[in-house]
């Protein structure tokens, strides 16, 4: 591990310090500084996690499907929880509901866009799983609420899902990475997230207080953009590189941790009321069909790349006007 590895995320820790208590009056800096922080902290806990992994001499293929997905749902993670146990409800639910429509609209957009998609076999089985743990949230939140019990059945499907992946190319090549100084990327990147998060949740609620737009607003829009960014460099590069089952799971993936493990989390922490009758809560399920019946299809072709990033455009002028 090189000095300035060490060293950079604490001098970034320092900096967004001084921006915290000097800021509250200007929150799109402090939203910024917090998504900077956020993403570097996910990375440094990644690098730290595979290091570990590596050390332990488990497979590249079960690494991806356990700690690269919920690295990089990191963010969400933190944003949501932070939002829930501070009582900004609506921000933990836009921004799982929006990095979920975030994903498959504008990611999984582009990434057609870049280059012409192959989905795994698996991807539609787990496709399927998406829009299960989709009607089974609104399932939950039928009564306009979701409580510490509906977390933990949101929990309880997060774990049947990880069990539903096993067999599935356990054996395969081994992670190759830097065991040395794991756990110090693991500590400083947890240390990230947290700071980052807590920023992130205070800029976002900051933003909409001085706009007077709804909390789930900015938090379905910008801050899920913000906290999509993982999920955005990931499936990018690994479409460009040709990767495609991590391009196509890293979506399905991540929307499944973010709504049975993030939004789990979240309502356990504190109930978040939701209110289901809202333009989010009908693109959230346009989205998530669309991606079944283009996998089931296998209609991963620039048009629909194109359709994809109209209909982004559509949601995010549809919550700002209504």
């Amino acid at each position: 591990m090189k000095f300035d590895e060490i060293i950079y995320l604490p001098i970034l820790l320092i900096v967004f310090y001084i921006l915290y208590i000097s800021s509250f009056k200007i929150p799109v800096i402090l939203l910024f500084a917090g998504f900077f922080i956020l993403i570097k902290g996910s990375d440094f806990f990644i690098n730290g996690a595979v290091g570990i992994s590596s050390k332990l001499g488990i497979s590249e293929h079960t690494i991806g499907l356990t700690i690269v997905a919920f690295g990089t749902s990191l963010p969400e993670l933190a944003v949501s929880s932070l939002a829930s146990y501070q009582k900004h409800a609506s921000t933990a639910w836009g921004n799982v509901i929006g990095s979920n429509i975030t994903n498959i609209l504008l990611i999984l957009g582009l990434a057609m866009l870049f280059s012409t998609i192959k989905p795994s076999r698996f991807a539609f089985k787990d496709a399927i799983s998406m829009l299960a743990v989709s009607f089974l949230t609104i399932f939950l939140a039928f009564d306009g609420k979701l409580n510490f019990y509906d977390g933990l059945i949101l929990l309880a499907f997060y774990v049947y899902f990880l069990y539903t992946l096993r067999g599935r190319g356990l054996e395969g090549e081994k992670i190759k990475g830097k065991a040395k100084g794991a756990i110090l990327f693991l500590i400083l990147g947890f240390f990230g997230i947290a700071f980052g998060g807590e920023a992130v949740v205070k800029g976002a609620v900051g933003i909409a207080h001085s706009l007077g737009i709804a909390e789930a607003t900015v938090a379905g829009s910008i801050v899920a953009f913000g906290t999509s960014l993982p999920e955005l460099a990931t499936t990018i590069m690994a479409a460009i590189k040709k990767h495609y089952g991590i391009a196509v799971g890293n979506v399905i993936g991540s929307n499944v941790v973010n709504l049975a493990l993030v939004l789990g989390i979240s309502s356990m922490l504190a109930n978040i009321s939701l209110n289901l009758m809202t333009p989010m809560i009908f693109f959230f399920f346009l989205a998530s069909f669309l991606i079944l019946v283009i996998l089931k299809e296998k209609w991963l072709s620039k048009i629909v790349s194109i359709s994809f990033l109209i209909l982004y455009a559509i949601f995010i002028a549809t919550i700002y006007i209504f």
